[in-house]
């Protein structure tokens, strides 16, 4: 082939030319790379995506790195995921090198999908019941006084007044209370002593953390089945397990299992659905299960993604007079005995001390001991709940004491068992003529012709009970009570019962009883039928060996929920006696609960009237309420009048003058729910909440804050310089505010306004506008509607 030389002289210096420059850029240590290989940067990446593990979406969102086909986690998160980590190298872990482990990407989902075995996966303790679940209780700062008022009147008898207080002072921490009586003679002749009683002063608290509570001044002793309660002026330090209501603290049946993919479960006891949940792969472990009590048999449905179900039957027996493994509960008492309790102000006697502690060995033994101690008492004992599996526990206890020179010993012993279709129980106590307690310390000792100590408590004492229900044909009751002094003097009483639900919410009861060191028995028929909502009549009959037949008939109309007026009427044919009959008519509010009636026989009738109520001091407020027999709460609607409160959905009044409500029937350590309605409530009111659940401690009041704030808005209709609306949808800006819409016919609505107002208008076009707006003051707080305003163009 022949080339040109003119040709080929242009090819020759340009590649002289392109080696030259190739040279020198050799020489520079900047070189940039040829451009990268897209497929492989396709390969090695780092991708934000979501953990799935066997099939379940652990919503976990965390860094991972692909190269080529292998998937790279940080260990950290994998934990978190719920794989343990002793199945995990530490730092980052390729999931393609994991025996056992399967691992897909899913681009679409931008997921992870990981499969890993079984037992890998731990327990999921699963929330059955989130009802259970903890809120922690709030209390405030106040006062308050319940009184009770009541006066009474007999013919030709005496007559008398009486007023029962209670003081309370509570704040963040503490709560103090002084209760007494004090009793007037008005007319006749009364053995009543009178003047003022003092009953209990008490500093108290508690801490719902671990479920203790500690009281100063009278206090009351702590006691186990088979030991006994003294009043004490002194400390009391000891476990509350009320004060934790979403604690379980004795042994649950153990409803596990282990789901392979995401699935629901079902739990039902003894047929009756007691809910479900949903379960995650892996082994579970159902939690807060409902209140179950006894005998029964619990079945597990479960069922998967594609309907496939499977039934599991678990029988359990449930004994909640015992302990978890490991959960402890007693109470220590030390003090001055308190004698004439309610007859003397102040009468402190010896110095005592007593204590109480139980453990939970394991889900089949609960151990307990209590002792008491005082100048010439010692006294110790041990005892222990076991259940036999699933028939029942048996409980025992053994204690010894020396008492003024004194020797005894107690012995105690019983069976329980309960199921949905009958319950026994038995209980035993054995004791010596010498045993004593802190219930006998300050007693007077006798003795008898031998010089022996006359024992106060019986020297043997048996219980048999038996409940059986037989479903429509009612429950069955029967009981049976020995009791053995050391004398040799017996006492034994048989019980017999049946009651049956009729129609319509009526029902029937029966009973007969028999002494059997005396002739004959007593029997007893009622009959309850409900008429309506609030009335109901009841008509019973009675015939006992010493008083003969008596017959009863009763009308009652019950207090409404929200106030109002309650009566009732009875009357009684007795036998050996002239007739009975009483009269009662009641009224209340939020303020006060007034009775009043009287009863007895024709020629001697008693005439009385009682007055009860609480008067409350909290946020520099007075409230009159009801009686307070536990907690309160006082609604705050931010000084808004005659806003509508709800309590658990139900009315329970409106706001007064200053915007407060005292709620007075509120439940402690219960999770309530509190509601406002804000129909009523001025247009320009901002609110940041109209519903809030609460729970309050035991004794105190709480101050639940609506807050509310007024807020300048207005309706402004916007037309241009030719006087049409503006455009729908264009837009409304304004310095510092959220942007508006305009709707039709030109209205757009403004929230926050100033008393100036400065807007620049965007048609939906792209033109602008600008207007100004003057707010004229509101005093009623009413919604109004301005305009037209003109919005000029923009020049």
């Amino acid at each position: 082939m022949a080339f040109s030389t003119g040709r080929l002289m242009p090819l020759v210096m340009l590649m002289l030319f392109t080696g030259a420059e190739m040279s020198r850029a050799e020489q520079k240590d900047d070189v940039l790379p040829p451009p990268p290989d897209a497929r492989q940067s396709a390969q090695t990446a780092v991708y934000q995506l979501s953990l799935v593990i066997n099939y379940y979406d652990t919503g976990l969102v965390v860094p991972v790195t692909r190269r080529g086909e292998a998937f790279i986690v940080s260990s950290a998160d994998l934990q978190r995921a719920g794989i343990p980590a002793e199945h995990l190298p530490p730092g980052e872990v390729d999931l393609s090198r994991l025996e056992d482990v399967t691992v897909q990407y899913d681009g679409s989902g931008q997921r992870l999908l990981i499969a890993v075995p079984r037992d890998w996966l731990a327990v999921h303790p699963i929330a059955f019941n989130e009802r259970n679940k903890r809120i922690q209780p709030m209390n405030g700062r106040g006062a308050l006084l319940n009184y009770d008022f009541y006066a009474s009147q007999t013919e030709h008898g005496a007559g008398q007044a009486s007023l029962w207080h209670e003081l309370r002072f509570f704040d963040d921490i503490l709560t103090f209370s002084s209760t007494g009586n004090t009793r007037q003679k008005l007319s006749g002749d009364t053995q009543l002593p009178g003047g003022y009683i003092r009953y209990d002063t008490t500093l108290s608290g508690s801490n719902d953390d671990n479920a203790t509570t500690w009281s100063a001044g009278d206090v009351i002793s702590d006691a186990l089945n088979w030991s006994n309660s003294v009043r004490v002026g002194g400390i009391y330090f000891g476990r509350d397990f009320s004060l934790r209501p979403d604690l379980v603290t004795w042994p649950m049946p153990d409803f596990s299992g282990e789901a392979a993919v995401p699935t629901s479960v079902d739990l039902f006891i003894d047929g009756y659905r007691s809910g479900s949940t949903q379960l995650q792969p892996g082994p579970f472990t159902l939690t807060n299960l409902p209140y179950i009590n006894g005998a029964g048999n619990a079945v597990l449905v479960t069922t998967d993604a594609l309907g496939r179900q499977v039934s599991t039957t678990l029988p359990f027996y449930v004994a909640s007079e015992m302990l978890k493994p490991g959960i402890s509960d007693g109470a220590f008492t030390f003090g001055a005995l308190r004698q004439n309790y309610g007859i003397e102000n102040f009468d402190y006697g010896p110095v005592v001390g007593s204590a109480s502690y139980r453990y939970g060995f394991n889900d089949y033994l609960t151990l307990e001991t209590h002792g008491e101690g005082a100048g010439s008492l010692a006294l110790g004992g041990a005892g222990g709940l076991v259940k036999l599996g699933r028939f029942g526990i048996v409980n025992t206890a053994y204690s010894r004491s020396q008492m003024q020179g004194n020797n005894g010993r107690q012995l105690n012993w019983g069976y329980q068992y309960s199921t949905a279709a009958f319950s026994i129980a038995t209980q035993h106590t054995l004791r010596d003529r010498g045993f004593g307690n802190l219930a006998l310390y300050d007693q007077p000792t006798m003795v008898d012709a031998n010089n022996e100590p006359i024992a106060s408590l019986s020297q043997r004492t048996d219980q048999y009970s038996l409940v059986l229900n037989m479903g429509d044909y009612g429950n069955l009751g029967a009981a049976w009570i020995g009791v053995r002094s050391f004398d040799s003097q017996k006492t034994e009483l048989l019980n017999l019962s049946w009651s049956r639900n009729l129609w319509r919410g009526s029902s029937i009861y029966l009973a007969a009883s028999r002494d059997m060191q005396k002739n004959g028995w007593t029997v007893a028929m009622s009959l309850q039928i409900p008429l309506g909502d609030n009335d109901g009549m009841a008509i019973s009959t009675e015939n006992t060996p010493d008083a003969g037949s008596t017959q009863r008939i009763n009308y009652s109309h019950s207090m409404p929920t929200d106030g109002g007026f309650s009566w009732n009427m009875a009357w009684a044919r007795q036998a050996p006696a002239d007739n009975y009959q009483q009269a009662t008519l009641g009224w209340r509010n939020n303020h006060v609960e007034l009775q009043g009636g009287g009863y007895g026989e024709q020629n001697m009738m008693t005439w009385w009237g009682e007055a009860m109520g609480s008067l409350v001091m909290m946020d520099d407020q007075f409230f009159a309420a009801n009686k307070i027999n536990d907690a309160f709460v006082v609604v705050s609607t931010d000084g808004h009048s005659q806003v509508p409160v709800n309590y658990e959905n139900q009315p329970v009044g409106k706001t007064n003058d200053n915007g407060y409500l005292l709620i007075s029937g509120v439940s402690a350590w219960y999770p309530g729910n509190y509601s406002i309605d804000t129909l009523d409530l001025p247009a320009d009111t901002q609110l940041k909440a109209t519903e809030k659940r609460v729970a309050l401690r035991r004794n105190s009041g709480y101050l639940l804050e609506f807050p509310m704030e007024q807020e300048r808005v207005a309706s402004v209709i916007l037309h241009d310089e030719q006087g049409k609306p503006l455009p729908l949808s264009s837009q409304v800006w304004r310095a510092s505010r959220p942007v508006s819409v305009v709707g039709y016919e030109g209205i757009t609505w403004l929230e926050n306004l100033s008393e100036h107002n400065e807007m620049r208008v965007t048609t939906p076009e792209g033109k602008t506008c600008h207007a100004t707006f003057t707010l004229p003051a509101n005093p009623d707080h009413k919604l109004h509607t301005y305009g037209p305003l003109v919005c000029k163009a923009a020049h």
